[in-house]
C-alpha cells in the first residue's frame, strides 16, 4: 500500500512538472481561449517603422478597439489618435471619420484606406488573432511573457523575402504587448514595430466607440467637395520625352498612332506591384494595337530588379516630379488610356477589368 502511495505521489509530481512546460500549442490555445471573452481594448502605443532606405518613422498615440463580428472590413471598430496630429480617426459600421476636436468638426473619409490615416496608424490590425499560415514557429518563455517567432514563405507577388514576425504575449492574459515584423524588399530591410503600454481590457476600458461617436453629433459636418475632373482628360497628351529605365542614354518620345496605356508606378506601392503582371498580360495580348509604357520615378536600382523579376517586356521609363505635376499624378497606381489620335480618354486610380474593356472598345472603333 505504501509503494502504491509513493507511486501516485511521483506521478502527481511529474504531472505538475509537465504542466509547467509550455509549448506553442498550449500558448496558442490559451490566446484563443482568452480571446473569446475579449470585447474591447484600449492602449498607448509607440509605432516605429524602419523603411528600406533607412528612414525611421517613430510616433506615439492611443487607440480603442471594439470587436464587431458583423464588420466585413476589419472585424472591429476603432478610434485612433496620434499624439503629434490634431485630428483623430474613427471607424464604425463601415464608415470612416476624420475628427478635429479643436475645430469641432468632422468629415467622412474612405474607410478602405483609414489604417493609413494618422489615427489608423496607431491601430494594431492583427491584435485579435495569431497567424495560422507560416513556414515555421518557435516559442520562448520568459518570466512574465511568452515570445512567439513566426517565419513565412517568400511573398513572390510583392518580392518580399526573409519575412519574420515576433509577438510578445504577457502571461497573465496572453495579450500581445509587442509586435515586430521584419522583411526584405529587393534586398533592403524593413522593420515595423508596435510597443503597447497601459493596456486596458473590457471593464477596465471606460470609453466606447458609440460614446465617442455621440460626442461628434454636435460637431460641424464638413462636406467633401467633389474633385474637379482632371484637366488633361479629353485633351491631347502632354509631351513625354524620358530616358529608358534600362538605359538612361536612350530616350522615348511619345507619338500618336497606337493606343497607349500609361502606368505610373513606384517600387514601394504594393497595389502597383501586384498589378504589374496584369499590365504585362495586356501588353502581350494587344501588342499589335496597344503600346504599354510604365513610368517610375524612385529607386531606379530597385525598379530595375523588380522589372527583371517580374519579367516585364513593356517599356518602362525613368520619370521625375515634373512629369507627375504635368499629368496630375498624386496617388499610385495611376493609369491613362490614350487613343490613336493622342487624346487622353480615361484615367484610372487602380487596376480593374474596365481598362481591358476600354482597350477593346478603342480597337473596335
Amino acid at each position: 500500500m505504501k509503494k502504491i502511495y509513493l507511486l501516485l505521489c511521483l506521478i502527481t509530481v511529474i504531472s505538475c512538472k509537465e504542466k509547467d512546460k509550455f509549448d506553442l500549442e498550449y500558448v496558442t490555445s490559451q490566446f484563443h481561449e482568452n480571446l473569446k471573452s475579449l470585447e474591447k481594448v484600449e492602449y498607448n502605443v509607440q509605432r516605429i517603422d524602419t523603411f528600406p532606405d533607412g528612414y525611421v518613422w517613430n510616433n506615439k498615440g492611443t487607440a480603442l478597439l471594439e470587436k464587431d463580428s458583423k464588420d466585413e472590413l476589419f472585424g472591429f471598430s476603432f478610434y485612433g489618435k496620434r499624439n503629434d496630429v490634431e485630428k483623430a480617426n474613427l471607424y464604425d459600421n463601415g464608415k470612416g471619420f476624420e475628427i478635429k476636436k479643436n475645430e469641432n468638426s468632422f468629415k467622412l473619409i474612405n474607410p478602405g484606406g483609414i489604417l493609413g490615416s494618422p489615427g489608423g496608424q496607431m491601430v494594431v490590425e492583427n491584435i485579435f488573432y495569431l497567424d495560422t499560415v507560416y513556414k515555421s514557429a518557435a516559442l520562448i518563455e520568459e518570466k512574465d511573457k511568452f515570445i512567439l517567432t513566426y517565419t513565412f514563405e517568400q511573398d513572390t507577388v510583392h518580392e518580399i523575402t526573409d519575412r519574420v514576425k515576433i509577438i510578445e504575449l504577457r502571461k497573465k492574459d496572453f495579450f500581445p504587448t509587442k509586435i515586430t515584423k521584419r522583411s526584405k524588399s529587393l534586398g533592403n530591410k524593413s522593420i515595423y514595430q508596435y510597443n503597447l503600454s497601459n493596456v486596458k481590457i473590457n471593464q477596465e476600458v471606460k470609453k466606447s466607440i458609440s460614446e465617442i461617436k455621440n460626442t461628434i453629433s454636435d460637431f460641424k459636418f464638413i462636406q467633401e467637395k467633389k474633385a474637379a475632373p482632371n484637366p488633361i482628360l479629353n485633351e491631347e497628351f502632354p509631351k513625354i520625352n524620358l530616358p529608358h529605365l534600362t538605359d538612361s542614354n536612350q530616350n522615348k518620345e511619345l507619338v500618336k498612332g497606337k493606343i497607349i496605356l500609361l502606368d505610373f508606378w513606384e517600387v514601394w506601392c504594393s497595389p502597383c506591384i501586384k498589378s504589374l503582371p496584369k499590365i504585362e498580360e495586356l501588353n502581350k495580348k494587344y501588342r499589335e494595337n496597344l503600346e504599354v509604357i510604365g513610368i517610375v520615378t524612385e529607386s531606379k536600382e530597385n525598379a530595375l530588379k523588380l522589372a527583371e523579376n517580374k519579367k516585364l517586356t513593356f517599356l518602362n521609363l525613368l520619370g521625375d516630379q515634373n512629369i507627375h505635376k504635368i499629368y496630375r499624378v498624386n496617388s499610385f497606381p495611376r493609369y491613362y488610356l490614350i487613343d490613336q489620335n493622342g487624346i487622353i480618354k480615361k484615367e484610372y486610380f487602380s487596376f480593374s477589368n474596365e481598362i481591358e474593356n476600354d482597350i477593346q472598345n478603342m480597337i473596335r472603333k
